[in-house]
């Protein structure tokens, strides 16, 4: 078992700013960066997220999303079933928190830019209330991270990722159409709820 010491917090931070200025695949690299050599990047069931490229081992390729910042495949082995890694486990919120800043960015530019009658829709009411109800979940992670021991308990863990999904759900109705193109906010919106199932089996309980 890994065992996270304080300075680990430095690599949660780089998951999160990774991912939210670089995409799914450059976080990944970072986050697979804090595991000891040769640790194994598969969670408790087998599965993992990977940024695209040869894979050692039995390993089936699940499937391949084309996403910003690179090309990631959800990939599944034979690895006995065990507790997940906890650097995976803990780094996997931080990381989908940083993709739903993300999205959220995206969102507010969106929003910004269409005009609806005389005024955009990011001045409309309820535009405004879904955008606050996405922000207050992605502040409620990060509190909880921030103020939580370093590796939060696997319902903990289940909670946060089941928070980041409902909050990149409320986002991606913002977007309309423009939410579900092919490799755009919708397809990393569901490869990051992937991740939270590679990591943290609990989350899709």
């Amino acid at each position: 078992m890994t065992t996270i010491s304080p300075p680990i917090t430095a690599t949660w931070l780089r998951c999160h700013d990774t991912a939210r200025a670089e995409g799914m695949a450059p976080a990944l690299v970072a986050l697979h960066a804090a595991l000891p050599a040769g640790a194994p990047v598969f969670g408790a069931g087998g599965a993992a997220v990977l940024p695209a490229g040869p894979v050692a081992g039995d390993v089936l390729v699940v499937r391949t999303a084309e996403l910003p910042g690179g090309p990631v495949v959800l990939v599944r082995t034979h690895r006995p079933a065990g507790r997940p890694d906890p650097i995976l486990a803990t780094g996997s919120v931080w990381l989908r928190l940083g993709l739903s800043g993300a999205l959220l960015d995206s969102g507010l530019a969106y929003l910004g830019g269409r005009r609806s009658g005389d005024t955009t829709l990011l001045r409309r009411q309820m535009v405004q209330g879904a955008v606050a109800e996405a922000l207050t979940g992605q502040l409620e992670v990060r509190a909880f991270l921030t103020a939580h021991d370093a590796v939060p308990a696997p319902d903990a863990l289940a909670y946060l990722h089941r928070r980041l999904t409902d909050t990149d759900r409320v986002l991606l109705r913002l977007l309309g159409a423009a939410g579900f193109v092919r490799g755009g906010a919708g397809e990393v919106a569901d490869v990051s709820e992937l991740l939270a199932g590679a990591y943290t089996p609990e989350a899709v309980a």
